[in-house]
């Protein structure tokens, strides 16, 4: 299954700093994981131990206001969830669902604080990509709320 892993990491925007070398190493602290539709990935609140990356099938975000829930975002192949949970192992801020059947890489924080400890430089690069995906995402929900804000003044 590593080489599997291997073939598919090349292709998730948050590994895009490692070189050729690094993919046999990180692999070794991964592990695939597979959903049915409907299944629950994680619920937001529950402690986060871990993120994902989805190689193929979708994923419903979901998040709860008051008394509702409401999927605030679907995601496909190629993506990644719970990047801060690997870095601060705080409480997930919503829940994941599989929207349809799922194949998933799936990255413990144990196990990426221990590619820290022996492998640091590769480790390094990895967060460099949360780092990006964080960054990127924070500048688009800024734009977002920027413009609902507009909107109703």
């Amino acid at each position: 299954m590593s080489s599997t892993i291997e073939k598919i990491l090349p292709r998730l925007e948050v590994f895009n700093f490692l070189e050729e070398v690094d993919y046999p190493i990180i692999v070794k602290y991964m592990f695939s994981y597979d959903y049915d539709a409907g299944a629950y990935v994680f619920k937001e609140g529950t402690h986060g131990a871990y993120m994902f990356f989805i190689v193929s099938g979708e994923v419903e975000i979901i998040k709860q206001f008051d008394t509702s829930k409401h999927t605030i975002a679907k995601l496909g192949a190629g993506r990644s969830v719970g990047e801060m949970s690997l870095i601060d192992g705080a409480s997930r801020s919503a829940t994941a669902r599989a929207k349809t059947a799922l194949k998933l890489i799936v990255l413990k924080r144990e196990d990426f604080n221990k590619l820290n400890e022996e492998q640091p430089a590769v480790a390094n690069k990895v967060l460099m990509g949360i780092a990006s995906l964080l960054s990127t995402s924070l500048r688009d929900t800024n734009n977002r709320f920027t413009e609902k804000l507009l909107s109703i003044c």
